[in-house]
């Protein structure tokens, strides 16, 4: 069907008038049916695009100190995940900035997170030689129970390396952002330590150059990693305007965001309509957020 002007959803009917454009209404059905969806690299951007952001990627592990970011828990058995992260990539190269604002992840980030999202954060993951599996867990984190059935967080992962079980790639547990909770340790299968069966969940297969994009409630965690291949993606994770970011964006430059445009100054924050004084909000701005939220998925 033709989409119209509809005010009930005006907001949402430019951002679905774009999926059709780029060809993603089959993600977006994916997206609300499974929880996650993969877009292919001929979609997303040209195959020497991915190739860079490999090596600004591979460069960055080189060049920052491995013992500058130790995420762990009580004891160096628990850990929320294995391998290196890099954290808060967005000013350490433009390719990242490219990576925000690129035409198929945005649009798809919009559809589950809104017209006003914002950026979350912005993580590499690299994993060198064997790794244990990461814990079955969903993005929506100190959130409790039950989770709203639209999505709070869209994470957009995007591909570098050929992503396989031997190389210790996603598990999913496809359906499972309907549940509206957090998995329990009954839910955890075998390979993770828990009790449910191994096949309660599939893996995730992509190629280099994929994006793969899923809703925050979704169940998730890691294959073990048994190939001494390097695995990289990059995680770049949207929220709605009422979520308080992962990151601090206040160290992006005016510059940048000329350069970037005005939807970009949108999603790091620069014109939130939150963190006023005595002066109170800016009418405008929340105007503008509430215009692009007439609809849960808007």
């Amino acid at each position: 069907m033709e989409i119209g002007d509809w005010k009930a959803t005006s907001e949402l009917n430019q951002v679905y008038k774009k999926a059709r454009e780029l060809g993603l209404e089959t993600n977006i059905a994916e997206l609300e049916a499974f929880g996650f969806t993969i877009v292919e690299p001929g979609k997303v951007a040209p195959a020497q695009f991915a190739e860079r952001v490999l090596e600004v990627t591979l460069k960055l592990a080189d060049e920052e100190d491995p013992g500058a970011v130790k995420l762990s828990g009580e004891s160096e058995n628990v850990k929320p995940a294995y391998g290196r992260q890099l954290f808060h990539l967005l000013t350490k190269d433009p390719c990242f900035t490219e990576m925000i604002i690129n035409p198929a992840a945005l649009t798809l980030a919009s559809y589950m997170a809104g017209a006003s999202c914002r950026l979350y954060s912005t993580v590499a993951f690299i994993k060198e030689g064997n790794a244990n599996p990461t814990v079955l867990h969903c993005d929506s984190t100190g959130m409790p129970p039950p989770l709203p059935y639209f999505g709070n967080l869209v994470n957009v992962c995007w591909i570098l390396t050929d992503y396989t079980v031997e190389k210790g790639t996603l598990f999913f547990v496809p359906g499972s952002h309907r549940y509206c909770r957090h998995p329990n340790k009954s839910d955890l299968p075998k390979f993770m330590g828990g009790s449910g069966d191994d096949d309660c969940g599939s893996p995730v297969i992509a190629r280099s150059g994929s994006l793969l994009i899923f809703h925050g409630n979704l169940w998730h965690g890691t294959y073990p990693k048994t190939s001494e291949a390097t695995r990289i993606h990059l995680s770049i994770t949207y929220c709605r305007n009422y979520i308080n970011p992962a990151e601090n964006f206040d160290d992006v430059s005016d510059e940048m965001i000329l350069n970037a445009g005005e939807r970009f100054a949108r999603l790091i924050g620069r014109d939130a309509w939150q963190g006023y004084h005595s002066e109170g909000s800016d009418i405008n701005r929340m105007a503008a957020v509430r215009s692009a939220q007439m609809h849960p998925s808007a």
